[in-house]
């Protein structure tokens, strides 16, 4: 957590501070200029001339080359490209991939089950997040992703304290939801097509499992819960980008509710029996910006 922090922290400083371009013409003209859009066919800039601040562009036919932070000195005020916003601000993205619960298996749980409960560790999820920048490296946003796992066991018994039996089927049919507001960070490379991203959000975790043992239960719980993205988006367009994510979710669910049709009831975990809820994503996705 804290090296996240840090990192939104340097990424934060590393984007303000604010130095200047260089831009090389192929008559060999070298313009001292902020530059604010790289396009296919045009390049933006800022520069001054005769104490006057001018916006203007160049063909990419006429440009030889061109550098980010090449003058530690800018001739152009800050303040003067600022209204000039040459970053995207809305990001909306929707992914999925595979999941997997990082929790070890309980002692408690019976030997004969515990490939059974490993077999529920791997699953599925999918989901989006929309996230408004309003710096370009700096924004905030919302998230909501969803996790599967289920798994299933034929010819189970009860055994009453008579000693009679009753067979049938055991199965788990979870899903484990999150939502909640994003802190974002995001580091542009120079042509701004590609971005490295890192996202912190602390939200809500909602736990429901489908559940059979021989008779049908139906299982809920929620729980606060924690998640970090990093992830790095390729642009596959102006306006499109393919991303690759990893993320670390964590909660820890104290109680749940029960109900099996004609009853419920809750029941509090004692510690030592908390139902661990964290897990490791790996996703890829869309992000569409604007």
């Amino acid at each position: 957590m804290r090296k996240l922090l840090f990192l939104a922290v340097l990424t934060f400083v590393s984007n303000s501070i604010f130095s200047q371009d260089l831009i090389v013409t192929n008559e060999g003209d070298s313009i001292n200029c902020k530059i604010t859009k790289v396009k296919k066919d045009n390049i933006y800039f800022t520069f001054k001339h005769k104490d006057e601040i001018r916006s203007t562009l160049l063909p990419m036919t006429s440009v030889k080359v061109h550098q980010s932070d090449y003058y530690q000195i800018s001739e152009v005020p800050e303040e003067k490209v600022m209204g000039y916003e040459n970053y995207q601000h809305f990001s909306f993205a929707v992914n999925g991939g595979y999941s997997y619960q990082t929790a070890k298996v309980s002692e408690i749980v019976p030997s004969d089950f515990k490939d059974y409960v490993k077999g529920l560790k791997s699953g599925y999820h999918f989901g989006g997040d929309l996230t408004y920048y309003f710096t370009e490296p700096l924004g905030f946003g919302i998230k909501y992703y969803q996790f599967k796992s289920s798994n299933s066991l034929a010819n189970i018994y009860l055994e009453d304290s008579d000693g009679n039996r009753t067979y049938g089927k055991m199965s788990d049919d979870l899903t484990i939801s999150f939502i909640g507001p994003t802190f974002s960070t995001r580091l542009l490379n120079h042509n701004k097509n590609n971005a490295l991203l890192m996202n912190l959000s602390l939200g809500y975790m909602g736990y429901l499992n489908d559940k059979v043992i021989i008779d049908k239960y139906k299982m809920t719980g929620n729980t606060m819960g924690l998640s970090v993205d990093v992830g790095y988006d390729i642009g596959l367009s102006e306006y499109l980008s393919l991303g690759f994510q990893i993320s670390f979710l964590t909660g820890t669910l104290f109680q749940y509710e029960w109900n099996n049709g004609t009853m419920t009831g809750t029941v509090k975990l004692e510690k030592g029996e908390y139902e661990s809820l964290n897990r490791i994503d790996f996703s890829v996705g869309l992000r569409f910006n604007r």
